[in-house]
């Protein structure tokens, strides 16, 4: 909870022009967030924790060898884990919620913005203010796309892939939104969708390679590999309407 925090804040927050600062900054509110969290879920999950102190359940064998197995958590200490990192999936949720909108929601305002400078004679180039009105607009986008279809995507993600807990669900979306973060402050472009895939991949993967349900990856693989044709053919076919619909345009 504690790198969770201090990472969402640090990348997520204004703060201090100060490189020192700004990590001081952040290490505080990591600190606040993981004490908050550690007293919710002491609160939530006391009579657990101390049922674990005296029951036999709560000291399992961590066999550590080339052949063998690690052995988990089990029973009430496997409910506990679940239980924490069920409250440790809101913050990476909210974490990959952030990364999605400060790359692909930005990827979408990226043409609009474009026609504005053109409109106010904005030279190429130079940096351009987005009026807020447009990103609010962004932000409607997203829900209203979540509303409609997202459900197809959760279910996809979700069930379809691997088969995910909240321990895995938590690495996943930590892992992704982590790498799409670090690209949008590089300016660098890229696919949330894809990379949270990929972490899903990965953490199936973890527990081995027939863990992931291959159909469904190669189903998402063609997908990706048809959208670019797609997309071209039909952004080459779009203005060549527009000059028949508005003359003026040609």
């Amino acid at each position: 909870m504690f790198l969770g925090a201090t990472s969402l804040v640090y990348a997520a927050f204004p703060l201090s022009s100060s490189p020192v600062i700004a990590a001081i900054e952040a290490l505080g509110c990591g600190i606040v967030g993981a004490l908050s969290v550690s007293y919710i879920i002491h609160k939530q999950l006391g009579g657990l924790l101390n049922s674990t102190s005296t029951s036999s359940e709560a000291r399992p064998s961590l066999k550590i060898s080339l052949l063998s197995k690690v052995e988990g958590p089990t029973g009430v200490n496997l409910k506990i884990v679940y239980t924490v990192f069920g409250y440790l999936q809101v913050l990476s949720a909210c974490f990959m919620s952030f990364a999605h909108g400060a790359n692909d929601v930005a990827n979408a305002i990226g043409p609009i913005s474009a026609a504005l400078a053109i409109l106010k004679g904005t030279t190429f180039g130079t940096d351009i203010a987005i009026p807020v009105d447009v990103l609010a607009w962004g932000g409607f986008g997203i829900v209203a796309g979540l509303l409609v279809w997202g459900y197809r995507v959760i279910a996809t993600i979700g069930k379809k892939i691997t088969e995910l807990t909240p321990t895995r669900g938590f690495a996943a979306e930590f892992a992704a939104a982590t790498v799409v973060v670090l690209a949008s402050r590089l300016g660098l472009p890229i696919s949330a969708t894809h990379t949270l895939v990929g972490a899903v991949m990965g953490v199936g993967f973890a527990r081995g390679l027939n863990s992931v349900h291959g159909d469904t990856v190669r189903e998402i693989v063609a997908s990706w590999i048809v959208t670019i044709p797609v997309g071209a053919i039909l952004s080459v076919g779009y203005p060549a309407i527009l000059r028949v619909i508005i003359p003026s345009l040609a």
